[in-house]
Formats: structure tokens, sequence, C-alpha cells
């Protein structure tokens, strides 16, 4: 998928990234200035003589230097995150909203799922485009049609990774401002959505508790 803006990294919390390193021997320390990559899709191109791993970076570790980015420090082994046991890391295409709706003060819609407020997001289907799967996703979990919503910007994208049933997901997201017609919701129960609510933005940074997500609601303050 095309690049949508900027990755959106937290100044708080680490950022995963994708490293190609020889397989046969791993070094102890991962050196300065080696080449990192977002996802697994992007790595594999250069990657002709060994394996792809996923490294968490500590904030202010990685820097892009106009072609790619790049580690700016020195990291141990242990920041491999896929290594033990090792799971093939694959990409993961997601995309989501943030719907904001225009008032003296501006409000932006959270979504309540397992216990966190969360922004409306979800796996594209293969082929999808990133603002059609935003626009299905974003859809599907408020419980409104797709004609209520209307695209604004892109905001960017985030990372992150986790383990999946024998691999490691890297699951890029790319975020577009939206705004919609809708006035009510009905949560997707299938998601375990279990409510829908505005928020005056500044409360809604203090509702979500992922860094990355704080990072791009802050990124929102330039739109308001």
């Amino acid at each position: 998928m095309e690049s949508k803006g900027a990755l959106l990294l937290s100044d708080t919390a680490p950022q995963v990234f994708v490293v190609c390193l020889a397989s046969a021997s791993l070094p102890e320390v991962l050196p300065e200035g080696i080449r990192l990559w977002e996802t697994p899709e992007q790595a594999s191109a250069c990657c002709l003589d060994g394996q792809l791993w996923v490294i968490e970076v500590p904030p202010g570790a990685a820097s892009f230097d106009g072609e790619g980015w790049r580690l700016r420090q020195p990291l141990p082994a242990s920041a491999i995150r896929n290594r033990t046991p090792y799971r093939p890391p694959v990409t993961v295409p997601a995309a989501g909203g943030v719907v904001q709706r225009r008032r003296e003060t501006p409000e932006v819609l959270l979504i309540h799922r397992r216990g966190c407020w969360d922004l409306p997001k979800g796996k594209c289907e293969p082929g999808e485009t990133p603002e059609a799967c935003a626009l299905r996703e974003v859809s599907e979990e408020l419980g409104v049609t797709p004609v209520t919503l209307r695209l604004r910007a892109p905001l960017g994208r985030t990372v992150h990774a986790y383990p999946l049933d024998g691999y490691y997901a890297v699951k890029p997201t790319w975020w577009f401002l939206m705004e919609t017609t809708a006035v009510t919701f009905t949560p997707q129960e299938t998601e375990a959505i279990q409510e829908v609510r505005w928020f005056p933005l500044e409360e809604a940074l203090r509702r979500v508790t992922y860094p990355t997500l704080q990072a791009l609601l802050e990124r929102l303050r330039s739109y308001t």
C-alpha cells in the first residue's frame, strides 16, 4: 500500500521496526546506523541473505534520513521481539478514522471495547485501499452507513506488532480525519464494542491509553 502521511511516533513509548540480520549468528548488540523498516513487506525486498526481526526501539532512538529509517544508538539483542521462539513477521495492513465534530470545542468519536476507549479501525481486505478500508471499518464499528461519512485529510500512520498464529504481525494503520452526518450510532457487537461517544479533544486525549493514539490525537490539534 502507498504511504499516506508520516509515521506517528510517541514521545514516551517505544516504537517497533523491522531489521534484516544474518540468521546464522545474531549479534549481541544491534549497531548504531542499522537500517530500519516500518513493515516486513518493505524490508523483504532488501533482505536477501538474512531473516527479518521485529525490534523495539526506545523513543528518540530512530531517525529518518530522507531515504529511510536508521537506528541512532546501539541496542541489546533483547530488543528483538520475535526471537524466542522465532516467529516470521508478516504485514497486516489496517486503517481507521478520527471522526471529528466541529463545535466551539472540537469533539471526536471514541469507541469503548474490552475496558478501553479506542478509535474505530480494522484490517484491510486484499486489494482494498487505505481510504476504502477506513470508510468501511469506521462505518461498521459505529453502525452507520458509509454515505454518512466523509474523508477530510490523511493524518499519518501508526505501527504496532503482536504474536499471531505462529507469526509476528506488524500492523501499519493508516488514519484519516473524517466527519459524519450521522446523529445516532449502533456499536458493532461482533467486535465487542459497547459504546460510541463524543468527547472534547482534550478529554479524548486523556481517555485513550495507547501512546500511538495519543500521538495521533495530538496531530489533530493542527486541524482544529
